[in-house]
């Protein structure tokens, strides 16, 4: 292999760098706002209906761009059926905010799951890590590892309380564009945080239990 070769296969194994990175999630924050600000621009002219028909119409556009980008088929689906929940709802109670009434149910069913399972002593983050091979199955019987998932369950019972008080009272008082910034700009950002800081806690724990102990050099 030639210098040249070596050169191009470095850059071809070479993660994204910070820029595209950047780039990656401002497009999906472009992605997530645009059928919610199509329905509340649409909401105030036609009606819910109108707006929610036009919020899903956006969806399966712009499934299909990310397809196209290449993101997953799985993610891309749950992305759109979840703007067609809202839309449902939207049509179903044919007024505006009711849009929004599924994200009340998605952050009610979270902080339920985080309390119960706190209370049987086995916590929902430690169930779904270990589902998806995060957890690996060797620290079944840490204490540590449950102390940990402990503290993690406690913070997304925070999280979604947090959601559910807002959104409740901007949904009581009836305010779409509220409840529109509340969504975008809160609500989804801080549940992808809370997913990565849970990622990574998970796995940086895991190197470390995995690392051999630390011998002093006697001396």
């Amino acid at each position: 292999m030639t210098d040249h070769d070596t050169g191009t296969a470095q850059r071809q194994h070479r993660p994204p760098d910070r820029p595209r990175r950047a780039a990656d999630i401002v497009r999906h924050a472009v992605d997530g706002i645009s059928a919610p600000a199509a329905f509340l621009v649409i909401e105030s002219r036609r009606g819910p209906e109108w707006g929610a028909v036009v919020a899903l119409l956006v969806a399966l556009v712009i499934g299909v761009i990310r397809r196209r980008r290449g993101d997953p088929l799985t993610v891309v689906t749950v992305a759109t059926a979840i703007v067609a929940f809202h839309s449902v709802s939207a049509i179903g109670f044919g007024e505006g905010r009711a849009f929004y009434f599924p994200e009340l149910v998605i952050n009610a069913a979270g902080l339920l799951a985080c309390a119960v399972t706190l209370m049987i002593g086995r916590p929902v983050t430690e169930i779904l890590c270990r589902r998806i091979g995060t957890e690996p199955a060797h620290t079944a019987h840490d204490p540590a590892a449950r102390r940990r998932h402990r503290r993690l369950t406690a913070g997304w019972a925070v999280l979604w309380l947090s959601h559910l008080v807002l959104l409740g009272h901007l949904y009581a008082i009836d305010s779409l564009v509220g409840l529109t910034l509340l969504s975008a700009l809160f609500c989804k950002p801080t549940v992808l945080a809370m997913a990565i800081l849970t990622a990574v806690t998970v796995r940086r724990a895991v190197r470390e239990h995995l690392a051999p102990p630390h011998r002093k050099d006697p001396s």
